[in-house]
């Protein structure tokens, strides 16, 4: 087999009515990559066809596969979870890319830059975990925002993405930690990037609480911590008010939405639009301004 062969990764991702923010990625990944020709986009459509415009990127990207899916009554992370495992039985490709549709790539030649990480840390996934200011949620292992991997290993490790299938209790005890831990909504977001005194006390207090809040692929982290699997994490930037520049568009990304980087590299950006009193921010649901800063540090390149 060539190595251009041994080198095709497949580029999954769930879609939720997600079209503009679809375009926008695809072409993105394609421009930014060393390999375009290796790309293989796989889009698993949680509308189950609803959504009539994502059938509109097959005529603009070569090598995609659409597959419907229907995730029943499950809404959120659930379902989301539903589409990720169709994704994982339908790669094909000796590497694959678990993104969500609101991310954006800085690193040029990120296809070849993410191969030769893996293989220089002897390890199969790579990406991001939840920002520490998401307390309770687990931060030693990638999650479906952005995580790269060899597939054969990865799947061998744990090919479930199911999240909060869990007993009642369970569910009411993980409540009732993530309050204390939060203390309800006070311990948000903007205290935790302003306030080093806050980082300190509640990232302690989170190792005693532990994990209380089992988003998509808690269990593989879990399991990634008790066998002592080692990944490559891409960590949040934390901009405090005090610091902020307003006029750079990075530092508008990580106040805003977030921006992860690898070894002070910026490597990508991703929106999460949030509801969540706990994470939102000010701007949390701005496209235009995610989108114009994007442009702003592409431009600077």
């Amino acid at each position: 087999m060539s190595r251009s062969n041994n080198s095709e990764i497949t580029i999954a991702t769930v879609n939720w009515h997600s079209y503009d923010y679809l375009v926008k990625l695809f072409e993105n990944l394609t421009s930014k990559s060393k390999h375009p020709e290796n790309l293989r986009f796989l889009l698993i459509d949680n509308t189950d066809g609803k959504d009539k415009k994502v059938e509109n990127l097959k005529s603009q990207f070569q090598n995609l596969n659409i597959i419907q899916n229907n995730p029943g009554n499950l809404k959120g992370s659930p379902a989301h979870c539903t589409g990720l495992n169709v994704a994982m039985q339908n790669i094909e490709t000796p590497y694959a890319l678990i993104l969500d549709p609101d991310v954006h790539i800085f690193k040029k030649e990120w296809d070849e830059f993410l191969i030769n990480l893996l293989d220089q840390n002897n390890s199969f996934a790579a990406g991001v975990s939840f920002p520490r200011w998401q307390l309770g949620m687990y931060h030693n292992f990638p999650n479906p925002v952005f995580c790269f991997f060899k597939t054969a290993p990865y799947r061998d490790f744990a090919p479930q993405w199911s999240a909060y299938d869990v007993s009642k209790i369970t569910l009411y005890w993980d409540f009732f930690r993530r309050n204390l831990l939060r203390c309800g909504i006070l311990i948000n977001r903007n205290l935790y990037e302003n306030f080093a005194f806050v980082r300190t006390v509640w990232s302690n207090l989170e190792k005693i609480i532990g994990v209380c809040s089992r988003d998509t692929g808690w269990r593989r982290a879990v399991k990634a911590k008790k066998n002592i699997i080692k990944t490559v994490l891409f960590q949040p930037r934390i901009v405090s008010s005090k610091n902020f520049n307003p006029e750079d568009p990075l530092q508008t990304l990580a106040k805003y939405f977030e921006l992860y980087c690898y070894q002070n590299e910026p490597i990508l950006t991703h929106k999460y639009s949030t509801n969540s009193a706990v994470f939102k921010t000010a701007q949390s649901h701005n496209s235009d301004l995610w989108f114009k800063c994007i442009a702003q540090s592409d431009s600077c390149e």
